[in-house]
């Protein structure tokens, strides 16, 4: 039986004796190589990705041979997961050229990874391949390898058009321009209780097999060697196949292929299920061991255990990624899929307690030996998924009050599909929990409409995750890709004299200016760009921004028109705005200081997840699960302050080996690229970060250090918001002017702000203990209880307490006592509320809460119901409110005679 390390390792092993380096997985973030974020896609879904500035040559790599294993998220089919072969998170492992081998050397590495007894021994006779039905050259050199190896090539080899064998899918009629071309597929014959096919076996034969499930794709190698830049099958001649106008040659072709990882473990173990390997085996155990099910027993809990197990694996990865749950974006996806697997194991395994950051440390003991950023991350993965989690559960609740308001307030037999399917989307409350409750309410659910509005969110998720545009299309900016890239000065000098490379107009008129040197920083790292002037000539232009693309530093201009693109080759002044510089590097080093604060305060878990420095403040965005205690604001506050009177050098230590830095201490930050040569900031022994922004020399330059604020930024996610140097003495200022204003409010000094504010806190809390008493005494004393047989009966009336404070009280009659029924009513603001909780004995004698409150209510003009064990109803007939609870004791001793 093969381990996934053992295939991950023999892949890599194999084509580093073919002359490849081996090249680590890209952050599931999509930067590539030269660390620019790929706006097309929201994860990294392919092991190319991050090389897409290698495949345009706009970026050389070391090697032109490199082998990664790399991690992938997928989610357009988030609702299949849970079957056998469904994955959102797997394993890519890749071999690539570039302008290297391509197509027949390609081919023979494949065929010899996968059938010498060397690597994977597979059985020839249970593989076949796919091509596409233009590409004669991969065609005849599988054809000649299945004929040397005694096979009927033609039973072997099968030629499919676009939508199968052309990268990416269906290029001709829909792919984005962009780097593309034919590819070739192999698949691995799946039944083991049926022989594989024999001779002859045709196209025919394939389709309706492959269609069946009986073949499994395994490998799929691309060969890079067009760029699209339109359709080019011409509709006037279609026999005639694909013409050339629509398609430029590359500069040189490429070799980009995928194994996925759990697919070829499953076939050479001669497994069925995805699940089935030693990668999922201590997840599982794990969830097992908090629900109790073992694995295997019954499908509908298998099927909960393989959506905890993969989501699992995905939020784990995505959280070690930098992604932290949210309502948007790649956030949105990690919060979708953490819930979806919370609600399995709520709902389908009976998981009552938060169980899915003790998971999560399963899938660390799984594969944390090879991606050690899950070891790295612990304590931040943990406690994300652990708030994440809680957050839901009281998130499920309030969805379940949302059920039973719109069951009250809305008219007609039918609940709109539409807002089932928000509930679904926004609490994770799945569609037949919906219709169980709305059935209790007399109601039936729009399905239809709720099926219509989630294929409407499957194409958006599709849109927003799937491959269509991994290898992307040109940008304004690609025209600067072939310069070289801009060498910054920025850390020593605020002006120079540089040469104009090129320009370009930007449709929106923004002119860019690309220079062989400068001393304006990029915006990156949180960091924003410099501004300042470019003297061109005798005139002097504003420099509103600069941008980075793939190395070279763009600088936005302003003043010119179309006609600046003549200044290529001119010489230029660049200056920067030094006192906006100084101001930007105060902030920036007070970031620093502030994120070693905040881990020496609240815990290692504490990771950056996100920042702003700007020259008149900085926002620093932070994981760590709950808000800041006021002492605890103030202990970093004091911290940061103590670290900027020490006055301590800043030094920065630039190309060391990113492994250094890291055994020195240094942190990445979550999300970030990094090459093997990194930039180090150290602060003494207080603080070293991986960081390619500007800084002061000595902390001393930051002077006073303030927290304006702090507050959430997302679920999981804390803000900091401050001020340093000049704004924090504006600050000063002003508080100094606000004690002032408080005090003449007050009618006292400033000295005596504190006792006049004591002094109203001390009639407010007297005012605060009268009302309390009032409303205790009005609440009518105890409940008046009545026993009926084995049953209890407690009713109470509250008039002008409000929902929350009759829960309360509902809650405290229940307490204790499980032969109990308890029903609390209030009248407020007009309208009439009931509360009924029934005890788990008097459950068993069949009374219902959802029932009772539902007939109370109708007494007093309303609706409602709920659970068996506890419910809420509204009523608009106040005045019928005794009526109704005198009708208690009648509808309970009903449903105790119908037990």
């Amino acid at each position: 039986m093969f381990t996934v390390r053992e295939l991950r390792e023999k892949y890599l092993s194999f084509f580093q004796s073919k002359q490849h380096d081996r090249f680590p997985s890209g952050s599931l973030v999509p930067y590539d190589v030269t660390g620019r974020l790929d706006e097309s896609l929201l994860f990294n879904g392919a092991g190319m990705v991050q090389f897409k500035p290698y495949f345009r040559g706009v970026a050389k790599p070391t090697n032109k041979r490199l082998t990664t294993a790399q991690k992938c998220v997928r989610t357009g089919d988030i609702e299949e997961v849970g079957d056998l072969t469904h994955l959102t998170f797997f394993e890519m492992l890749g071999n690539f050229s570039f302008g290297d081998y391509f197509k027949k050397e390609a081919i023979e590495f494949s065929w010899e990874f996968m059938f010498d007894p060397k690597w994977l021994g597979l059985d020839k006779a249970r593989v076949c391949c796919t091509v596409f039905e233009e590409d004669s050259e991969a065609f005849e050199v599988w054809s000649k390898l299945w004929t040397e190896a005694g096979f009927d090539a033609s039973s072997k080899v099968f030629k499919l058009g676009e939508e199968t064998n052309y990268w990416p899918a269906g290029a001709f009629s829909a792919g984005p321009p962009g780097p593309c071309g034919p590819n070739s597929e192999m698949f691995f014959w799946t039944p083991n209780d049926e022989p594989p096919p024999k001779a002859p076996y045709t196209r025919e034969d394939y389709l309706r097999d492959e269609k069946a499930g009986k073949w499994l794709e395994i490998w799929n190698d691309v060969f890079i060697q067009y760029e699209w830049k339109g359709h080019h099958r011409d509709p006037a001649r279609p026999s005639e196949g694909y013409v050339k106008e629509g398609l430029e040659d590359l500069p040189f072709q490429s070799i980009d292929t995928g194994m996925g990882l759990e697919r070829t473990i499953t076939v050479l173990n001669g497994k069925r299920s995805l699940y089935e390997n030693d990668a999922f085996e201590p997840i599982l155990g794990a969830i097992t061991a908090v629900s109790g099910m073992k694995y295997g027993t019954a499908e509908v809990t298998d099927r909960a255990m393989r959506v905890i197990a993969d989501h699992v694996r995905t939020a784990t990865f995505c959280i070690a990624d930098g992604v932290l749950p949210s309502n948007t974006g790649r956030g949105y996806v990690l919060r979708r899929l953490i819930r979806r697997a919370v609600l399995k194991g709520q709902r389908t395994l009976g998981i009552e307690q938060p169980f899915f950051h003790t998971v999560a440390k399963a899938v660390e003991e799984s594969l944390g030996s090879f991606y050690t950023e899950l070891v790295d991350r612990r304590e931040t993965i943990a406690e994300t998924l652990r708030n994440e989690e809680a957050l839901f559960r009281r998130t499920l609740r309030d969805g379940e009050a949302r059920l039973s308001e719109a069951l009250e307030t809305s008219k007609g037999k039918q609940l709109s599909g539409e807002f089932a399917f928000r509930l679904y989307d926004t609490y994770g409350f799945p569609l037949e929990v919906t219709q169980e409750l709305a059935e209790e309410a007399g109601r039936t659910v729009d399905v239809e409409g709720y099926e219509a509005a989630m294929r409407e969110a499957q194409e958006r998720s599709r849109g927003a995750g799937g491959m269509e545009t991994v290898y992307g299309g040109v940008s304004s900016e690609e025209q600067f890709s072939h310069l070289p890239a801009t060498k910054f000065l920025g850390y020593a000098q605020r002006e120079a004299t540089a040469e104009v490379l090129a320009c370009a107009v930007r449709p929106s008129g923004e002119v860019l200016i690309a220079l062989d040197q400068t001393p304006f920083y990029a915006a990156s790292g949180g960091q924003i760009s410099d501004e300042g002037v470019l003297q061109i000539g005798n005139t002097v232009h504003r420099v509103l921004d600069v941008q980075k693309n793939h190395g070279v530093f763009l600088h936005v201009v302003e003043g010119l028109d179309e006609n600046a693109v003549g200044l290529a080759g001119s010489s230029v002044k660049a200056v920067v705005d030094t006192k906006r510089r100084s101001n930007i590097q105060r902030n920036h080093t007070a970031t620093h200081l502030l994120h070693a604060a905040l881990r020496q305060v609240l815990g290692k878990h504490v990771a950056q997840a996100g920042s702003y420095v700007g020259p008149g403040h900085l926002r620093f965005d932070f994981a760590h699960g709950k808000a800041m205690t006021p002492d605890e604001i103030a202990e970093v506050e004091r911290i940061v302050n103590e670290q900027t009177l020490a006055n301590t050098d800043v030094n920065t230590h630039v190309d060391i080996p990113i492994a250094e830095a890291k055994a020195r201490g240094a942190m990445a930050l979550f999300g970030e690229k990094y090459g093997d040569k990194v930039r180090m900031v150290e602060i003494g022994e207080f603080s070293r970060e991986l960081c390619g922004g500007t800084h002061v020399r000595t902390t001393g330059e930051i002077g006073m250090f303030k927290i304006m604020n702090e507050a959430s930024a997302a679920s999981g996610v804390r803000r900091i918001e401050a001020v340093t140097g000049e704004g924090a003495y504006e600050w000063a200022l002003a508080e100094a002017e606000r004690l002032k204003e408080a005090a003449s409010a007050l009618k006292a000094s400033p000295k005596e702000i504190l006792h006049a504010i004591e002094k109203l806190h001390e009639q407010n809390r007297e005012l605060k203990h009268k009302i309390e008493k009032l409303r205790t005494e009005g609440a009518g004393g105890a409940a008046n209880t009545t026993q009926l047989g084995p049953v209890e009966l407690a009713v109470q009336r509250l008039d002008g307490a409000e929902p929350k404070e009759i829960t309360l009280v509902a809650d405290r009659l229940a307490e204790n006592k499980p032969e109990r029924v308890s029903v609390v009513a209030s009248t407020h603001e007009g309208k009439v509320t009931f509360v009924a909780k029934v005890g788990s004995e008097a459950l068993r004698h069949k009374v219902h809460a959802g029932n009772l409150v539902r007939s109370l209510a109708t007494i007093a003009g309303g609706s409602g119901g709920g659970r068996p064990d506890f419910a809420t109803a509204g009523g608009k007939l106040p005045e019928k409110l005794d009526e109704a609870l005198n009708e208690a004791e009648k509808l309970v001793r009903e449903m105790i005679g119908s037990a």
